[in-house]
């Protein structure tokens, strides 16, 4: 019977995703039964019964079927790395070596509620400009496609010369409707060379230089890096993983292919004896990727032996940077898009209007 729900999970899960805050509260779940003396295969029993995430489900399934069969939490982490990133893997590694197991369900919860605080302030932040442009796109398909056509009749009947914003409203109209399919089609196609684009090596990283670049969402964008990679760094040294490694999973955990290219060549400078410090010198040494803020703080840190407690005030503090980068980027989006929405109420007003005024003026 199990056996038939599970499969009938696996036919349905590609409709489902594991947000960030669903594996937060998974993982604080373990730390608290952990805590309570329950074993981790108990835990993750109990977990499965007050789950509700379909795809949650099958997959701590496939993950306590390969405890049962004898394998160490990590190890059957490591075999669900669609789920599991080896950021996480490293860390519970380390609490099995270190016997902390639940200190590292804990550290996991802390740092994966705080980036999906973070992830939601800034979609937050842009949901205003993105539901005025979605109902611009709205207005738009509904004037040209609805209420252009039913207006059109009256105003060549009179026989009047119509003015260029009239002619503009009409002229679009008909390109709209006579190429409505193509239209869609193309949109589509674009959308889809684009998510291939920002997949290929060469378009993932000229994205991200891109962003970085782009005035105002560039220092939103390097500052929540910024936080991702401070907040890595307190995690992983915290939970005692070596340095290199260290390194290496926090240049993937940026996410970000510039900042992980600058990352691999600090930690090629470290392993051969550098400080991290020195190395971020010598690799952005106009700090064009990271900051001189973080430099110095990182340096401090390497002098008094406490990286991992900076590089924590360091995500603290950038995570304040990014709500200040987060209102400026809102005060300068905000305009625009009402500016672009009331260029073309108005183009429309004024094409009717004027159009409207001329007929009576001649019939007059």
């Amino acid at each position: 019977m199990k056996t038939e729900a599970i499969q009938e999970v696996r036919e349905v899960r590609f409709w489902h995703r594991i947000s960030t805050k669903e594996k937060a509260l998974f993982y604080e779940h373990l730390a608290n039964m952990v805590d309570g003396g329950v074993t981790v295969i108990a835990a993750l029993h109990s977990f499965l019964d007050k789950n509700r995430n379909v795809k949650m489900e099958v997959e701590i399934m496939n993950l306590l079927v390969f405890v049962e069969s004898g394998d160490s939490f990590s190890i059957a982490m490591k075999k669900l790395p669609s789920i599991f990133d080896k950021r996480e893997i490293a860390i519970i590694e380390a609490g099995e070596q270190s016997g902390t197991m639940q200190r590292s369900f804990v550290s996991l919860a802390n740092e994966l509620r705080n980036q999906e605080e973070l992830t939601s302030k800034v979609k937050g932040a842009l949901t205003y400009p993105f539901i005025i442009v979605l109902f611009l796109i709205g207005a738009v398909i509904t004037i040209m496609t609805y209420i252009i056509p039913k207006l059109e009749p009256l105003f060549m009947d009179t026989g009047v010369e119509l003015p260029f914003a009239t002619k503009s409203l009409i002229f679009t109209s008909h390109f709209i409707q006579g190429n409505f399919l193509a239209i869609v089609i193309l949109v589509i196609v674009a959308l889809l060379s684009f998510q291939a684009y920002s997949k290929s090596t060469f378009g993932r990283r000229s994205l991200d230089m891109l962003y970085l670049k782009m005035p105002v969402i560039g220092d939103v964008y390097r500052n929540f890096i910024i936080v991702r990679i401070a907040s890595t760094l307190s995690l992983l040294l915290e939970a005692g993983i070596p340095i290199i490694q260290t390194l290496g999973l926090t240049g993937e955990a940026s996410n970000n292919v510039i900042f992980q290219e600058k990352i691999e060549k600090i930690s090629k400078k470290v392993q051969n004896g550098k400080k991290i410090a020195e190395s971020i010198e010598e690799v952005d040494p106009n700090f064009q990727a990271f900051t001189q803020d973080f430099y110095q703080i990182i340096a401090a840190g390497e002098r008094t032996s406490t990286i991992n407690k900076v590089c924590k005030k360091l995500a603290a503090q950038y995570t304040r940077e990014v709500d200040s980068s987060i209102n400026v980027l809102v005060r300068f989006i905000e305009p625009i898009a009402i500016l672009v929405a009331g260029m073309f109420v108005l183009w429309f007003a004024f094409g009717i209007f004027s159009a409207v005024l001329k007929i009576t003026e001649t019939v007059g």
